[in-house]
């Protein structure tokens, strides 16, 4: 039997002049573990800012905006300073090659 593999992506949207990208921060073939990883990493940017500085900092201050659950989760984040500046997290199965 084939085992599933799943990998954990992040997307910075970008805003203003800052230019868009995705990284693929993990991949696993054990679902929880990515999910959890996951959850550590929305709770890292939804962290808030420990000064004025950092209110605008990206790394930091957003809010969870929409989140769906299942098999393969999403979350997407809103910044709370920025309304125009998102990212999101994915869990989606992927080939092994």
């Amino acid at each position: 039997m084939e085992k599933k593999m799943y990998s954990l992506t992040y997307c910075y949207e970008g805003v203003g002049d800052s230019t868009p990208f995705a990284s693929t921060l993990a991949v696993s073939d054990d679902i929880e573990k990515l999910t959890k990883y996951m959850n550590e990493c929305v709770a890292e940017d939804c962290r808030e800012p420990e000064n004025e500085d950092e209110e605008w900092d990206d790394d930091c201050n957003y809010s969870v905006w929409k989140e769906f659950k299942g098999e393969e989760g999403e979350v997407y984040l809103r910044h709370n300073a920025d309304n125009n500046l998102y990212a999101s997290y994915k869990i989606k199965q992927v080939k092994v090659l």
